[in-house]
């Protein structure tokens, strides 16, 4: 584990959440805005014949742009993928933006066709083209808005979004390159944090309101039911320790709880003064503040560290910003975020690392390099 990361807000968010600019493009007005979407981890399988899950393995963390098409459509279907190659071209070989293309053909669309019908389009590196079971790509077609009857009536369509900060929208897929790309600019600045500043040259009010924007005033409830501002209230000033669990985890949360306790033990009465401790519930529906209040007392949980519920799509905000959010409550990750909110400083730890590396990394984060 590295105590020394980049001074810029951006280089942070970068490694956190592995998102990249965009070269420009002329930019038109784009269409729909605030789509309420809910991505589910469904097994697919792309044009090698790779399972992948759509929301783990490919949308998690990105900016995707996600049409739907058939390999013997007679019509729209190759004018909007060419639209789409023409926009990952542009992005050029460093973009992290993901395509995706969902058949509605499963009974005919195999990988391999799937693969055929690519090729002539010359997708790069970052586009699945995915098929797989009848079930599981309805499931995913009908949560993302690309389900028909009759696939010959489906509509030309790109659903473009980013699901860390949450915003999606849907574009004409036969209309010009420059309106698609566009839409993922916009989906891309959405998900930015701060500004590249040096902190000791950056304006600290500027600074403070882009974080806020960032990592945003959501309401979550802690252990102790008590409601808090999630930038304002737990982040602004500090430096933070957060990561993810759920009461009823049969495997990872007991033991990195205690884990974290000895951490917090180790960094004594800093821990609610200028060090918070968050722990995100990936499990909103079932964590409660009692649930919550139980599960920390019986692991030795001492104030200042903040056992967070809430709303569904409240904490699913919040995860989602940082990396946190899994449909399966069972398959959250187990890193550790460490950063300080004033200087944009953060690095990722095993939530397991040991004690003594976590604590020098906190105490020792705004180092010069």
């Amino acid at each position: 584990m590295k105590p020394r990361m980049p001074s810029s807000w951006k280089s942070a968010v970068l490694v956190l959440l592995l998102i990249g600019g965009l070269p420009a493009l002329a930019a038109e007005p784009r269409a729909n805005t605030s789509l309420d979407v809910e991505v589910p981890d469904v097994e697919l399988v792309d044009q090698t014949g790779r399972t992948v899950k759509l929301w783990t393995d490919l949308v998690r963390g990105h900016t995707v742009a996600i049409n739907f098409i058939f390999t013997r459509c007679k019509t729209i279907c190759s004018p909007m993928t060419a639209t789409m190659a023409r926009v990952q071209k542009e992005l050029g070989t460093g973009s992290n933006v993901r395509f995706i293309s969902i058949t509605l053909d499963v009974a005919n669309d195999t990988p391999e066709r799937m693969a055929k019908f690519a090729e002539p389009f010359k997708p790069g590196p970052g586009w699945s083209f995915l098929t797989g079971e009848p079930a599981k790509v309805k499931q995913a077609l009908v949560a993302l808005g690309g389900y028909v009857p009759d696939k010959e009536a489906h509509r030309p369509t790109v659903l473009v979004g980013n699901a860390v900060s949450d915003t999606w929208t849907r574009v004409d897929g036969l209309g010009s390159p420059s309106t698609l790309l566009a839409a993922v600019r916009e989906a891309e600045a959405a998900s930015s944090g701060p500004s590249e500043l040096e902190p000791q040259e950056a304006d600290a009010r500027a600074q403070d309101a882009a974080s806020a924007r960032y990592f945003t005033n959501t309401e979550l409830v802690d252990q102790h039911g008590k409601t808090h501002r999630f930038y304002e209230d737990l982040v602004r000033g500090r430096k933070v320790l957060i990561n993810f669990a759920f009461t009823s985890c049969k495997g990872a949360c007991s033991p990195i709880t205690k884990h974290l306790a000895q951490v917090q033990e180790k960094l004594g009465g800093r821990v609610g003064k200028d060090i918070t401790m968050i722990t995100l519930s990936v499990d909103p529906a079932n964590d409660t503040p009692k649930s919550l209040g139980v599960f920390t007392q019986k692991m030795g949980v001492k104030p200042g560290w903040y056992f967070l519920t809430g709303a569904r799509e409240n904490i699913s905000l919040v995860l989602k910003k940082l990396g946190g959010y899994v449909v399966d409550p069972d398959a959250h990750n187990t890193t550790l975020l460490i950063g300080d909110a004033a200087t944009g400083m953060w690095v990722k730890s095993p939530a397991m690392a040991r004690v003594e590396n976590i604590v020098y990394a906190v105490e020792h984060l705004n180092d010069p390099r």
